[in-house]
């Protein structure tokens, strides 16, 4: 299955055009550019994966709006939940995903990838090369370690593939984290140094 990763598509909200300078008359011309190019980018059909990292929906579109752009959308999705949730308390629309968290780690091409909808300066294996996504910040949020913010504001408004992700990680240099045992040098548990 391909696997595409996008976050804070933002459908409905009309101050994000403002807020983050998007070339879009409204919130309809925004609407049909985000499906048209996701739709550019994402097969039809249910060999791809779409994993949403929050904030898909502005909480003014009603639910019947949200499941109709994603009755539009190609491919399946997943969802990890961001801080503009009201609508996906929807159980409706909340089935609507293959999955909702928090936060997701999935394996890629021999890459372990946090996803979640906020950027940590640290994450699970960071120490060791794992990658972290996330959105939230669009754009705005300098990129640290192996980590970067794949929000359609950073990415022509269109969904990431796992190629381009793997892509632009390569550009990107691990960050220093000190491990455990410089952080606590004993050897059992419980134990004082002098």
């Amino acid at each position: 299955m391909r696997t595409y990763i996008t976050s804070d598509e933002h459908y409905g909200h009309a101050n994000i055009i403002k807020f983050s300078n998007r070339p879009f008359a409204n919130t309809d011309e925004m609407t049909r550019v985000l499906i048209e190019k996701h739709n550019a980018k994402v097969p039809a059909g249910t060999g791809s994966l779409t994993i949403h990292l929050g904030d898909m929906f502005w909480h003014t579109l009603s639910i019947a709006e949200c499941l109709t752009i994603m009755s539009k959308l190609n491919g399946l999705h997943a969802y990890v939940l961001g801080n503009h949730e009201e609508n996906m308390e929807n159980e409706f629309l909340r089935s609507m995903f293959l999955s909702v968290a928090d936060m997701k780690v999935i394996n890629w091409n021999k890459h372990k990838i946090v996803l979640c909808h906020y950027a940590m300066r640290v994450w699970d294996k960071s120490h060791t090369g794992s990658w972290m996504l996330y959105g939230h910040s669009h754009g705005d949020l300098p990129e640290q370690g192996l980590s970067f913010d794949v929000g359609v504001d950073c990415h022509n408004y269109e969904p990431w593939s796992m190629e381009e992700i793997e892509a632009k990680m390569a550009d990107l240099k691990q960050h220093h984290v000190i491990p455990k045992d410089k952080i606590f040098p004993f050897t059992e548990l419980g134990q004082q140094g002098q």
